[in-house]
C-alpha cells in the first residue's frame, strides 16, 4: 500500500507556507475504518492478512508475519537533505488539477515519498503510519534495480542489460 509517486508529476516551487517539507503524518485515510482505524490498524497473520481489515497493519509488519532476512543498516547512512519548502505537485485526473491532498484523500497509499537526488521534496504518511515504520517494497526494488542497472551503464560498470550476471 506504500507508493512512488514521482515522474508522471509537474512541480513547481511553492511560494506559499505551511509548505514547510518536514514528514506529514494523518491518523487516517480513505476509508479507514475499513482497514481498522478503531482496532490500531491489526496487523492479522498469514491466512488473513491479505484482507481489508488487516491490510495497513501487515503492511508495514510482514516481518511479524513471514519469516524475513534483516538487512542491517549502513556504518555510515547517507543522509538526505529536506527541501526548505514542499513544492506543489499537481496532476490531472478527469480534466481537473489536483494536488496531493486530494491524490491521497482518493487513495489509500500508507506512504508517499518524493525524492530528487539527496534532497526529499515531500514526505506523507496516512493511517497512523510514520517514517519509522517499515514498508514492503513489492515493485519498487524493480524501479531502484533498474535505476542501478542504469548507472551501472552509464559509469560503464556493465556493458549493457542482456549482460550474463557473471560478465
Amino acid at each position: 500500500m506504500a507508493i512512488a509517486f514521482a515522474a508522471c508529476a509537474a512541480s513547481t516551487p511553492s511560494p506559499a507556507p505551511p509548505s514547510v517539507a518536514h514528514a506529514r503524518v494523518a491518523p487516517d485515510g480513505p476509508d479507514a475504518e475499513q482497514y481498522g482505524a478503531s482496532k490500531g490498524y491489526p496487523i492479522g497473520e498469514r491466512s488473513t492478512y491479505f484482507q481489508v481489515p488487516f491490510l495497513v497493519g501487515a503492511q508495514s509488519h510482514l516481518d511479524e508475519i513471514f519469516e524475513a532476512r534483516r538487512v542491517l543498516r549502513a556504518a555510515a547512512p547517507s543522509r538526505l537533505a529536506r527541501s526548505p519548502a514542499e513544492p506543489e505537485v499537481r496532476y490531472d485526473f478527469r480534466g481537473e488539477s489536483l494536488g496531493l491532498d486530494q491524490y491521497l484523500a482518493r487513495n489509500p497509499a500508507t506512504g508517499l515519498l518524493i525524492a530528487r537526488d539527496n534532497t526529499i521534496l515531500v514526505e506523507r504518511y496516512q493511517y497512523a503510519r510514520n517514517e519509522r515504520d517499515r514498508f514492503t517494497s513489492f515493485s519498487m526494488a524493480k524501479t531502484v534495480t533498474s535505476m542501478l542497472i542504469g548507472i551501472a551503464i552509464a559509469e560503464g560498470r556493465i556493458r549493457w542489460v542482456d549482460d550474463p550476471a557473471a560478465t
